[in-house]
């Protein structure tokens, strides 16, 4: 390109500004293989743009709690437990009743014990007195669970234990993930 002392500096700019110019030698597709490729990539692009459109993935939060016995005024019930969790101030409007849940508890003997259920009830704790303002200011609160159980339990031997309880908020297509913000 530049090898000719004797040619003009236009020409030779010319020459290089026409060589770069040639990008559809670059992108040209002559061989069966190369075609199979391109075949294979437009193929993933399209399935996982219908993926992301039409499919569905559930949306579960996982908070940690303790399981505390049914008060007195509540019936006693041998499904239900309760438990009081700390969660955020814009994740409890969307908990619902009939929600699945899933309650993870660490047994006794080092193993964790599964429980499934739904929500059947969720409460705000109310404050004690002066800390009531503090409440609504704060990113976190603290609820009271009620969870129903698809088995009958013996809750004395679990209550005051530390259990983590996983909750299916729904299923939604996975685009709503990506215009979902985080507070």
């Amino acid at each position: 390109m530049f090898n000719n002392p004797f040619d003009s500096f236009h020409n030779t700019v010319a020459q290089a500004k026409e060589e770069r110019e040639q990008l559809d030698r670059l992108l040209t597709i002559t061989t069966p293989r190369e075609r199979q490729l391109l075949a294979v990539i437009v193929a993933s692009v399209v399935i996982f743009a219908a993926w992301l459109f039409l499919g569905n993935v559930a949306r579960s939060i996982a908070v940690d709690g303790v399981l505390v016995e049914l008060g007195e005024s509540l019936l006693e019930d041998e499904r239900t437990v309760q438990a009081l969790v700390w969660i955020g101030s814009g994740v409890a409007p969307q908990i619902m009743t009939g929600m699945p849940v899933v309650i993870n508890v660490a047994a006794g003997d080092g193993e964790a014990r599964k429980l499934d259920g739904e929500v059947s009830n969720i409460s705000a704790v109310p404050w004690p007195g002066k800390l009531a303002p503090l409440a609504s200011a704060g990113p976190m609160s603290v609820h009271r669970v009620a969870v129903a159980l698809d088995e009958h339990l013996d809750f004395a031997s679990l209550a005051g234990r530390e259990c983590r309880i996983l909750i299916e908020l729904g299923r939604q297509p996975p685009v709503a993930l990506l215009r979902m913000r985080r507070p």
